[in-house]
């Protein structure tokens, strides 16, 4: 089985004075975390999903799922309090066999490509795990203090994590619950890391610049203006697999 989590648990702080969480800020007339939802639903690897998110939004993500026509949808878990845990909080909620893959998502990047989605499955006949990446296209400074330079890393081996990230469940839950019992752990954000710690290989899947991160006010701008060029090259890609069989 394919699952595919999608995280929707965050509070949107950086989007200014809104009383709505930024995943379910409307987008073109859809709440955002719909995205997410019907781009899982559409992708034919995928067979169930599990939205994180608040348990008071519990009832509006059914209405949506239901209104949209989500029938993969099947589990709700409440979100943490990071994002770590909403994960975990995810994994424990479905009802996945170690060898089974999961998907995690997030609801505040509307834009992931069916493309990118099936180069995963496809390459997780190779790798227990992989992520999505751009390559940098500006150096990185790297500082200790946020004041002062540490290192400037340049960008010719440098790539820029997106999302989706996809792993075999038994290895990303085990990858949580070492980090969980660690009594000494240090803040990780993305799964990855997590399973890099374990020794696990990760595959990197080239994904595109459509597929931005709703943080600011701004990347709601760019994401409206987006629209319309991503819904076209969804529809070409469509095309291009009907016309080839696949």
């Amino acid at each position: 089985m394919n699952y595919a989590i999608i995280l929707a648990g965050g509070r949107g702080a950086r989007m200014g004075n809104t009383d709505v969480p930024k995943q379910f800020i409307e987008l073109t007339g859809v709440p955002m975390v719909v995205y997410s939802m019907r781009t899982a639903q559409m992708n034919e690897n995928i067979d169930e999903i599990c939205v994180v998110a608040p348990v008071s939004s519990y009832d509006q993500i059914r209405r949506w799922a239901k209104e949209y026509n989500i029938t993969k949808f099947k589990m709700l878990a409440e979100a943490g309090a990071e994002r770590y845990l909403s994960v975990y909080s995810g994994l424990k909620m479905i009802p996945a066999q170690k060898n089974d893959t999961v998907m995690i998502m997030t609801a505040v990047c509307p834009f992931v490509s069916q493309n990118t989605i099936d180069k995963h499955y496809e390459l997780m006949k190779k790798y227990d795990a992989c992520i999505t990446v751009v390559k940098a296209t500006d150096a990185i400074t790297f500082s200790n203090d946020g004041k002062r330079v540490t290192r400037t890393l340049q960008k010719k081996k440098l790539f820029v994590q997106q999302g989706p990230q996809t792993f075999r469940y038994g290895i990303l839950r085990t990858a949580h619950e070492v980090y969980l019992q660690d009594e000494n752990r240090v803040e990780v954000n993305e799964d990855s890391e997590l399973v890099l710690n374990l020794g696990v290989e990760v595959g990197m899947v080239m994904g595109d610049r459509f597929c931005i991160k709703v943080t600011y006010p701004e990347d709601l701008a760019i994401a409206e203006a987006l629209h319309g060029l991503f819904e076209q090259k969804e529809l070409q890609y469509r095309q291009m697999k009907e016309s080839r069989g696949i």
